[in-house]
This record gives C-alpha cells, structure tokens and sequence, in this order.
C-alpha cells in the first residue's frame, strides 16, 4: 500500500496530515478534533457529521492492514508508509469513542534550527551536547511520552562525523540518524532472534558507534555490558522524568535478567558506561530540554550527578550551571 492510500481512507484528516506544521492529530470526538503544532495543542476547523463518520475513517485505514476492530477487540496500532503512527480506540474501551490519535514522522524535516525556532533549546545547550557528541560520550536521552525523545535525538546524531559506521538497534524503525556509513537492525519481525540476540550480532558488525531505540527491559544489562566493553559514543534513549530517575530505571531494568548481580555491581556498570543524561519534558509552552547532567562515577555506592544545565520555566531561559564537563579541557 501506498502513503496516498492511507490519506485517501483517513478522509477529512488527510489535509492535516499533509500540512508541515503539524506533528500529531487527535479526534476526541465529532467536533473535537485537535492538532499538535510547535509542542502546543490547537483546534481545528475539522468536523465529522456523528461517531459512525469517525468509525468509518477508522474502519478503512485499518482494513489497508487487514485489521477489524470489534467489541473484542477494541485497540489498533499501525504504521502508515511513511512512518507514521495511526492508533484508534473503540467502544467500549472508548468510553465517549471512537477515538483516533495520529502522529507524524519526519524522519528528515526537523534540524536543529529548527528546534531553535521552538525553543526547545538554546545554541549554548546545543554546544555543550555537540562536545559530548564529539568527544565520543555515551548519551542517555531521558523523557516522558509524547516529550520529542526520539525527534532530538535523531537531529543530535547529526554531529556524528561522516567517516564513523553506526548501527542502530530497535524493535520498530523510529530513529532514523543522518550519517553517511550507517545499517540498521529491527527486533521487530526478526524471526526466531531475541533481542539480546540482535544486540549481539550489531556488536560484531564493526561498529564505530551504536544507536539503540527506547530501553525498556532486561535487554538493557546486555547494552551496558557491551558498551563498557569499548564501544564509547554509544547513544540511547528511555521513559524517565529527572537523571536520577533514569538512573533508578536502568537498575531496576538490569535487575530484571536475573543474573545474580548485587546492586552495587549493577551501579558501577551504570557508572561506567552512561556519561551525559539530558532530559526532555513536555511543556505547556513546547517540548524543552529541561535538564543536562554528567554521570562522574560513584561516592560510597552514590551516583554522582553533575548538573550542566536547567531550564528556568517561570524566566523561558536554559540556564547553564558553569560546571565544566569532564570533556571541556
């Protein structure tokens, strides 16, 4: 199928998923349907005539997939052609449904400028994360859903230089880096391979550096395991709000593969191997990076955080700490 079929069976929402400006579509209900632009949510003129309009938008896009909702199943997830995400909701899960929430992909629109003209960073900020970058750091990019994680992090691997082969690891293909020398391996569909089995075997194929999607299980301990074995300038990303509180994930994650390590093991691992953690939080006025922290080691089995950078909500300013990072000389 193609991206004009989808556009075709999604109707009267088919102009905004062509306008530039919009990142994510939802239909709450007939006359309530709402855009994301610029991190800040926006009515639309956009109007079905009753829920069953909904449902039969709902209905054709899914059977492009050969998917049928039902009262015994009441929840879709697809991937449209260009990488987008459609996820509808029907009744009776969807109390006042049906319910359908669309978000874009752009895999090679935004730029840094761009989040400039957002103002989700400043140039100073992106200056500090382009010399860890540069100086081969492993970066954790932290946030909660919906925050621009996987967005930011795609335009960060930006800096990569060009003569440097990536790998990127994921269970659905959302990261899309633009570096010259780079193959991808999907966990999705990888037929009789578990993940750590795909993590592996990126491992072997030469990498100057890896990519992982969003860590969300036991496989972590392998990736830590990995990295700390010399594969420096690692990048990657999580569901946490602070870096302490991504830090308390990650351990929680590596206790889940059961392989008898103590706690204080599991943190000098962590300690080792993730360097810099910034953080991306969803705001009433845009997504920001709203803290950069540096992991420096352990001090009596603590991590020690070293905030670079906060993000002043009441002043709309990126505030720098002055705290020189390890990889300023």
């Amino acid at each position: 199928m193609t991206m004009q079929n989808y556009l075709t069976a999604l109707g009267p929402l088919a102009p905004l998923m062509e306008e530039e400006g919009v990142t994510e579509i939802m239909v709450d209900a007939p006359d309530h349907v709402y855009v994301e632009r610029k991190g800040r949510l926006e009515d639309t003129d956009v109007k079905f005539d009753s829920p069953e309009a909904v449902r039969a938008v709902i209905d054709a896009a899914l059977a492009l997939e050969d998917i049928q909702l039902s009262p015994r199943r009441t929840t879709a997830e697809i991937r449209l052609p260009d990488g987008s995400r459609l996820l509808a909701v029907i009744p009776p899960t969807a109390w006042h449904g049906p319910y359908l929430v669309l978000r874009k992909f752009f895999p090679q629109r935004l730029d840094m400028e761009k989040l400039y003209e957002f103002n989700a960073l400043s140039r100073e900020v992106r200056a500090l994360l382009q010399g860890a970058v540069l100086a081969r750091k492993n970066i954790l990019v932290a946030g909660g859903t919906a925050s621009g994680k996987t967005t930011f992090m795609n335009i960060l691997t930006d800096d990569i230089p060009d003569d440097e082969r990536v790998v990127v690891v994921e269970e659905a293909a959302e990261l899309f880096p633009r570096v010259k020398r780079m193959v991808r391996l999907a966990v999705e569909n990888s037929a009789g391979l578990s993940y750590i089995d795909v993590i592996n075997t990126a491992a072997r194929m030469r990498p100057d550096r890896l990519i992982f999607g969003e860590l969300r299980g036991p496989e972590v301990m392998r990736i830590l395991e990995i990295i700390s074995l010399g594969h420096d300038g690692a990048f990657m990303t999580m569901h946490a709000d602070s870096p302490e509180d991504a830090l308390a994930r990650l351990e929680a994650m590596c206790l889940m593969a059961n392989l008898g390590l103590g706690i204080s093991e599991i943190r000098r691992l962590i300690a080792s191997t993730i360097n810099v953690i910034p953080v991306l939080q969803r705001l009433p006025n845009g997504r920001k990076v709203v803290q950069i922290a540096e992991l420096c080691g352990l001090e009596d089995d603590r991590y020690l955080l070293q905030p670079l950078m906060r993000y002043n909500e009441a002043a709309d300013q990126f505030e720098m700490t002055g705290a020189k990072p390890s990889w300023e000389k």
